[in-house]
């Protein structure tokens, strides 16, 4: 036996740890060489944006240079108060950028606490630090459920099984012995050990895997690839028509200035250049308002597809249960109680085990230190058991009963189920013939059997409730017994949960995808397992995984998104895109109400914006080809633009709004801008039209055109804004005597001619037209969007017959 040094007792549930005598670690003073030298662990963080980033992506992009660019233009042709627009560019950027900083810098000092923690050895005793404090040859302590933070090779450590599959895509633990490469990224499943750092940062074999893994599942997101593809067109299309408006315009007018004023006109509303920032900026105040509620969203677009969540996939402990566990009796065989109790004190003494199983059960019996261990099993969650074979004592066993016995008797079977529909956990305790292996080759004698209780969350119910009326279906993944699941998942009024099945049980291949339709809680669940089930519950719903320990993480990864407990293992932390930071399930109601919120408001203010970019970008072709000035000037257009999308859409940005998310991003924004612009544009037409029959001066079709498209955008923002409460219906009502005003009290300076004239004969009957125009274009939008969606679906079902949702 090697001489052990004095224990050391590490901070943050790490028990006492025993280290071998050889290993001394680091001293401070080479740590602050290594430091000096840059030989430390720090790696660029780009998940959240840094604040430099923030303002240059806020005032250095395609829309404010496309805006400082016709503003100079109007300048140069000699009307300054026509780049009265660029004022509110300038106004919203900075609004923007301060809302986007407050919120950063919110989310920054709560991710504090949810940052992953090494522990190394210096100066001869464990030390816990930030990973990013590691230096090169630091020597670290890992044990199950820790995720390897940087590159190494094993120096001490008996049992050490680590999974590789993060980086080779292969499900198998490895077992490592002596001198064996720890890569990082991969995680420990059984055992402990130390190990020396032979890479840091950058030089890590899985850095990049590890930016890449928490990023992946959603840069490809819907609502991103729809503004992408928005920005793109706009690029290509806005320099020709701009080019081709302008020459149109200076042909119908022969002015420089009015071909000037007409196109920046139809450029800047064609601008959405608010809502890219609002999207921004909507996602960025929805993470600080989840961090405020002790949530932690470690990549900002995974907002969106939370709010798009519709089946949850949890475990028993921590969600249903609180986590902790007690030990309620040991029903014995053909053994004493005091032997029981000495051969389990042993066991545990021997066995590093930090899970909630072992810490009650050390509670129950305390620890033997006499018994000299030849080999130790540690628990891994594929093997359900673990053990240790003592010189001169014998080989014994503990775990899940069907794990350890090929076949259970009728009498021990009967004998285990009351307790099992009761809720709680049996363990089997057994005598092994032999040193043991791996795998259990010979019969094992049973000494014992554990009765272990969960303790169910306080808020369980009402949490349940909650997600069944929100429609969000939930699918309970443990690795316990299915009766126990399912009777403690019943208690806690999660909807079907009689359904249960053993996923031990099955023989592959096995047929997931009818197995989660019918099906609510799965039992005896390997980690392959758990991921092949998500891989399943994918094809038809938005799924949300959450879990804590080293056998959920890759389901977490497999997930749309991955849910961890800021106390389970640094491995399913590092897998996750959300973490809970007070490790309470009831905390999923924020982060899918939060999610809901800002994907809804999202919709409302795109839905403004676009108006304008669909009216101003039929208007320009038009124009374009009939040869006649165009209606708007810039200034004009400032009233439409800040009270009838900018300043609404900052309020409609962050409202409350928890309604389910139903159809897809595009189609829904179109539901209402399309109809929005082509009442505009109708309007606009009707008013050249009546230029031709009556011939009226510039100014006075000018006036009426854009007092009707300002109309139509009030009439958009009444739509988007329901359901309609006290302050949006105030909200509209001084937008729309603010924008009544800029017509009374504002006249010259807006250039607007009088409404009070004979443009009253125009203007009176034009108004209610858009407004049964803009109704009735909006139904006929309504039934296409519906009969596409219906036609996607029939076009779907009829590709894939078994997708069909049961």
């Amino acid at each position: 036996m090697k001489k052990k040094k004095e224990v050391q007792t590490v901070e943050e549930n790490f028990d006492t740890v025993e280290i071998p005598a050889e290993l001394e670690g680091l001293t401070a003073s080479e740590v602050q060489r290594k430091i000096e030298d840059g030989q430390t662990n720090q790696v660029e963080e780009n998940l959240l944006k840094s604040d430099k980033e923030i303002i240059k992506e806020n005032t250095i992009n395609i829309f404010n240079i496309l805006n400082l660019v016709l503003a100079l233009f109007v300048l140069l042709v000699g009307s300054p108060k026509n780049t009265l627009f660029f004022g509110v560019v300038v106004i919203n950027t900075l609004i923007g950028i301060i809302q986007e900083l407050r919120a950063k810098h919110t989310i920054d000092k709560l991710s504090v606490l949810a940052k992953t923690k090494a522990v190394v050895l210096r100066d001869g005793r464990l030390q816990q630090i930030d990973q990013e404090a590691i230096v090169l040859g630091d020597i670290l302590y890992l044990r199950n459920g820790d995720q390897v933070p940087v590159d190494g090779n094993l120096l001490a450590g008996e049992g050490v099984e680590v999974d590789e599959s993060l980086l080779t895509g292969e499900a198998d633990r490895v077992q490592k012995t002596l001198q064996d490469k720890l890569f990082s990224g991969s995680f420990v499943t059984a055992g402990e050990c130390f190990y020396q750092g032979t890479a840091v940062g950058k030089d890590n074999f899985a850095e990049q895997l590890t930016s890449e893994a928490k990023t992946k599942k959603t840069e490809n997101s819907e609502l991103t690839k729809v503004l992408s593809r928005m920005i793109a067109v706009l690029t290509i299309v806005i320099i020709p028509v701009g080019l081709g408006l302008f020459y149109s315009q200076y042909q119908a007018s022969a002015s420089i200035k009015q071909a000037v004023l007409g196109t920046v006109a139809a450029l800047v509303s064609m601008i959405p250049e608010g809502l890219m920032l609002l999207t921004s900026v909507a996602f960025a105040v929805g993470a600080a308002n989840l961090a405020r509620k002790k949530v932690l969203v470690q990549a900002l677009p995974s907002i969106e597809t939370l709010a798009r969540v519709d089946v949850i996939c949890l475990d028993k402990t921590g969600t249903i249960t609180d986590g902790t566990l007690k030990f309620e009796q040991a029903l014995l065989g053909e053994v004493s109680e005091n032997r029981v109790n000495t051969i389990m004190g042993a066991l545990l003494h021997h066995l590093k085990d930090q899970n909630a199983t072992a810490t009650a059960l050390r509670k129950a019996f305390p620890a033997v230190s006499d018994w000299q261990a030849e080999k130790v099993i540690p628990f891994s969650s594929a093997r359900k058991w673990s053990g240790v074979s003592f010189k001169d004592q014998g080989s014994f066993a503990f775990g899940a009963p069907e794990f350890i016995f090929k076949e259970m008797t009728a009498e021990m079977q009967s004998k285990i189920q009351p307790y099992l529909e009761e809720g709680q956990r049996v363990l089997v305790l057994v005598e092994y013939p032999g040193t043991l292996e791996e795998e259990l080759v010979y019969e094992p004698r049973l000494l014992a059997t554990l009765i272990i209780s969960d303790n169910l969350r306080e808020n369980a119910q009402a949490t349940f409730g909650y997600f069944a009326k929100q429609d969000v279906q939930l699918k309970v993944i443990s690795g316990d017994h299915p009766l126990t699941v399912s009777k403690i998942a019943q208690k806690a009024g999660i909807k079907n949960a009689e359904t249960f099945i053993d996923m031990s049980g099955l023989d592959e291949p096995i047929d997931y995808k009818a197995l989660v339709n019918q099906t609510t809680v799965f039992g005896r669940v390997t980690p392959k397992q758990k991921q092949s089930l998500i891989q399943a519950l994918k094809i038809n719903h938005t799924v949300c995984m959450t879990g804590d320990g080293v056998n959920d993480v890759l389901a977490l990864r497999e997930a749309d998104i991955g849910v961890a407990m800021a106390n389970g293992s640094s491995a399913a932390r590092a897998a996750s895109d959300v973490i809970l930071l007070d490790s309470d399930f009831a905390r999923m109601q924020n982060v899918l109400n939060e999610g809901r919120r800002v994907i809804n408001n999202i919709e409302r203010v795109a839905s403004m914006y676009l108006v304008k970019t669909i009216y101003s970008l039929l208007l320009a072709v038009i124009f374009m080809i009939i040869a006649s000035p165009y209606p708007f000037e810039p200034v004009q257009l400032t009233p439409i633009n800040a009270l009838t999308v900018g300043i609404p859409s900052f309020f409609l940005a962050l409202k409350p709004s928890y309604e389910r998310i139903k159809g897809d991003f595009l189609n829904n924004i179109l539901r209402v801008s399309l109809p929005g612009a082509l009442t505009v544009v109708s309007a606009v037409m009707i008013i050249q039209l009546a230029n031709v029959l009556f011939d009226l001066d510039y100014q006075a079709t000018s006036t009426m055109s854009v007092f009707l498209t300002g109309c139509v955008g009030l009439l958009v923002l009444y739509k988007v804004s329901f359901p309609l409460d006290k302050k949006k219906i105030a909200l509209i009502t001084a937008l729309s005597t603010a924008y009544l005003s800029c017509y009374l009290f504002f006249r010259e300076f807006f250039d607007f001619d009088k409404l009070w004239n004979r443009n009253l004969f125009f203007v009176i009957p034009l108004t209610f037209g858009i407004y049964w125009l803009f109704k009735g274009l909006t139904f006929v939008m309504d039934r296409l969007v519906d009969w596409r969606i219906r036609w996607k679906k029939k076009r779907q079902a009829k590709k894939n017959p078994q997708s069909r949702v049961i």
